[in-house]
C-alpha cells in the first residue's frame, strides 16, 4: 500500500512538472562559436532526458564489463563453499559410519573447495586419517587446528584421543590440563585428567582435581569422599615405605576426619596409637567405628588392646570383650568374638547362647567352624563336630574384602588393586560359597580346629 501511493506521488510530481511547462511556453538558445540553436523548452527537456538514460546505460555496460572478472570470481567462490560444504556433511558422515575411503575423498574434496584454514576441513581430514590409521597425518592435522585459536580445543581434543590411545599417559595428561585451561567446568575433561593423575599417583594435584570435579557436580560427594580418603592412604603407606612416620601419621588423622567410620583407616591408626603407647586413642577410635561398621578386624584389634587389671583374672578376658559386643549388641561379629573368649575359657554353657544369638541374626561359614570348636572341646563328639562341618561347607560366607571390579577377593584392603584399578576394593560378601572339607586345611577333628576368631585379620 504504501510503495504504490508513493509511486503515484512520483507519477503526479513528473504530471505536474509537465503541465506546469506546457503552461510556460518558452525557448532556450544556446550560441558557441559561429553555430546558435534555438530550442523549445519542452523539447530541450526531452533531449536532456535522453541524453541523461544513455549516459546510465553506457556507463553500467562499462561498469559490468569491468566488475565481470569479480563477479565470476564471487560466483566461483559461492559455488565452491557449497560444494566443501557438502563434502564436509557427507565426510563427516562417512567418519561416523567408518568408511575410511569415502572420509579421505571427501577431506580431499573439502580442502579443495574451502580455504586452507577452514577449520572443519582440517577435523574432517584428521579424523579420516585417525580412520584410515595414518596416525601422523592426523597428529599434523591436529596439530594445524591448534595454531587457530577458534579451533584450538578441537586440535588439544584430537591429539587428547590420540594419546590415550596410544598409551601415552604423560602426554595426555599435559594435554587434559591444556583442554581444562579452555574448559575448566566440562565433566569428561575433569574425568579424564582425574584418572590420569590417579595413575600417575600424583595424589596432591588427584585431590585438587577431585575438589573441582566434585563442585562441578562431575563426582558424586559419597564417592569424592571415598576416593580423597583412599588417596590419603595411599600417601599415608608411601610415607611409611620410605620410614616417615610422621608423613605417615599425619596423613592417617587426615584420612580418619573425612570418614571415621572407614575401618582401614581406623586400624592403621589405632595399631599406631598403640604402638605409641597411646592405648586410650586406640580403644576410642576403634569403638566409635564399631558402633557403625563392625569388622572382624576390629575384633583382632580390640583383643591386641586388652590390658588386664590383676592377674589370674580368667574372666577379665571375657569382660573385655563383653565391653566390645555392648556398643554394638546386634552385631554378628560381637557375638562371635564374645563366643570365642568362652569357649577359650571352657565356659561352653554362656558361649553356646551367643552362637546361637548370631546364628538366627546371620549364619556363616566362621560360626558353624566355631560350633565344631566347641563341640570338640565340650563333648568330644566326632559326629556332632562332622555335622557343624558339613553345615560351615554349605553356609554363606562372611564378608570380604573384594574388588567391585573383578571379583578378585583380598586378604587386606588397599587403595590401588593388583590390577591397578583405583579405590575398587570394598568390604562386601563373595559371589560363591566354600565346598569342601579344606576350609580346615589340614585340620583333623581331635586336633586343633582353626578358630578363625582367634586369627588377627588383615585390614
Amino acid at each position: 500500500m504504501i510503495r504504490a501511493l508513493w509511486a503515484l506521488a512520483k507519477v503526479g510530481v513528473v504530471v505536474a512538472l509537465v503541465l506546469w511547462i506546457a503552461e510556460h511556453p518558452g525557448t532556450i538558445t544556446i550560441d558557441w562559436m559561429d553555430y546558435k540553436m534555438t530550442f523549445h523548452v519542452g523539447l530541450f527537456l526531452l533531449f536532456m532526458l535522453v541524453v541523461v538514460v544513455v549516459g546510465i546505460i553506457l556507463f553500467t555496460v562499462i561498469k559490468t564489463a569491468l566488475d565481470m572478472p569479480k563477479m565470476m570470481g564471487r560466483y566461483r567462490d559461492i559455488t565452491n563453499k557449497d560444494k566443501g560444504l557438502n563434502a564436509l556433511a557427507i565426510g563427516l558422515t562417512a567418519v561416523a559410519a567408518g568408511d575410511p575411503k569415502a572420509a579421505s575423498y571427501q577431506a580431499h574434496r573439502a580442502r579443495k573447495f574451502l580455504s586452507d584454514d577452514n577449520a572443519l576441513s582440517q577435523l574432517l581430514e584428521a579424523q579420516s586419517a585417525r580412520l584410515d590409521g595414518r596416525e601422523m597425518d592426523a597428529s599434523r592435522a591436529f596439530i594445524a587446528l591448534m595454531d587457530n585459536k577458534a579451533s584450538e580445543f578441537l586440535g588439544i581434543r584430537g591429539l587428547l584421543q590420540s594419546a590415550l590411545d596410544c598409551g601415552d599417559q604423560e602426554g595426555a595428561l599435559e594435554l587434559g590440563h591444556r583442554a581444562l585451561i579452555l574448559h575448566p567446568k566440562q565433566d569428561w575433561i575433569l574425568s579424564i585428567v582425574y584418572d590420569l593423575e590417579i595413575k600417575a599417583r600424583n595424589w596432591d594435584n588427584a585431590r585438587k582435581i577431585l575438589y573441582r570435579a566434585e563442585k562441578a557436580g562431575t563426582i558424586p560427594v559419597a564417592k569424592a569422599n571415598s576416593d580423597r580418603v583412599a588417596m590419603l592412604l595411599a600417601q599415608a603407606e608411601q610415607a611409611k615405605a620410605a620410614g616417615q612416620e610422621e608423613i605417615f601419621f599425619r596423613n592417617l588423622n587426615k584420612a580418619y576426619k573425612v570418614d571415621p567410620h572407614f575401618v582401614p583407616t581406623v586400624l592403621r591408626l589405632a595399631r599406631m596409637y598403640l604402638a605409641r603407647g597411646k592405648r586410650k586413642a586406640a580403644i576410642s577410635i576403634i569403638t566409635k567405628t564399631w558402633k557403625h561398621s563392625p569388622h572382624a578386624g576390629l575384633v583382632a584389634l580390640w583383643g591386641e588392646a586388652y590390658k588386664p587389671t590383676k592377674e589370674n583374672d580368667l574372666m577379665a578376658r571375657v569382660r573385655w570383650f563383653e565391653k566390645l559386643l555392648s556398643f554394638n549388641p546386634e552385631s554378628v561379629e560381637g557375638l562371635q568374638a564374645l563366643a570365642s573368649a568362652l569357649i577359650k575359657e571352657g565356659l561352653w554353657g554362656e558361649a553356646r547362647k551367643y552362637l546361637e544369638q548370631a546364628e538366627a541374626i546371620r549364619p556363616n561359614v566362621n560360626l558353624y567352624k566355631m560350633w565344631a570348636m566347641l563341640e570338640e572341646r565340650a563333648t568330644h563328639d566326632d559326629d556332632a563336630v562332622r555335622l557343624w562341618l558339613e553345615k560351615a561347607a554349605d553356609a554363606p560366607r562372611e564378608r570380604v574384602w573384594i574388588c567391585s571390579e573383578t571379583g578378585r577377593e583380598y586378604d587386606q584392603w588397599m587403595p590401588i588393586s593388583d590390577q591397578g584399578l583405583f579405590n575398587t576394593i570394598i568390604w562386601d560378601f563373595p559371589q560363591g560359597r566354600i565346598f569342601a572339607p579344606s576350609l580346615f586345611g589340614a585340620a583333623s577333628l581331635h586336633g586343633s580346629v582353626v578358630n578363625p576368631m582367634l586369627e588377627a585379620p588383615k585390614g
